[in-house]
């Protein structure tokens, strides 16, 4: 192999790792982050962009726009938002039964 060949392999494994550590586990995130809008329900508890815990009250979907959600804050306080402020949905606890019958945290 002479040096051009040399070159443009290692041009080539650099683009092929460069895109295996960055681009594709951000694809991973975007696609998981989604599917998890998707799956919103009434009743949900999310986490916003702003760190602000919230249980989803209404979910409006009009003809045209994004969809937005009507967020309870607590105390009464109600904001509306669009999906893309939710970062996660927080999930409870699955409780096991134990062998004696006793309930634990999964």
């Amino acid at each position: 192999m002479n040096f051009a060949e040399i070159t443009f392999i290692s041009v080539i494994v650099i683009v092929v790792a460069f895109y295996l550590i960055t681009i594709w586990p951000a694809q991973r995130e975007q696609k998981r982050q989604q599917q998890t809008i998707r799956d919103l329900q009434v009743g949900d508890e999310v986490v916003t962009t702003s760190g602000f815990f919230a249980r989803i009250k209404e979910i409006h979907t009009p003809e045209e726009g994004p969809v937005q959600l009507i967020l309870d804050l607590g105390h009464g306080l109600e904001v509306r938002a669009l999906t893309s402020a939710i970062i996660r949905r927080v999930t409870e606890e699955k409780t096991v039964e134990g062998p004696e019958g006793q309930t634990k945290g999964a």
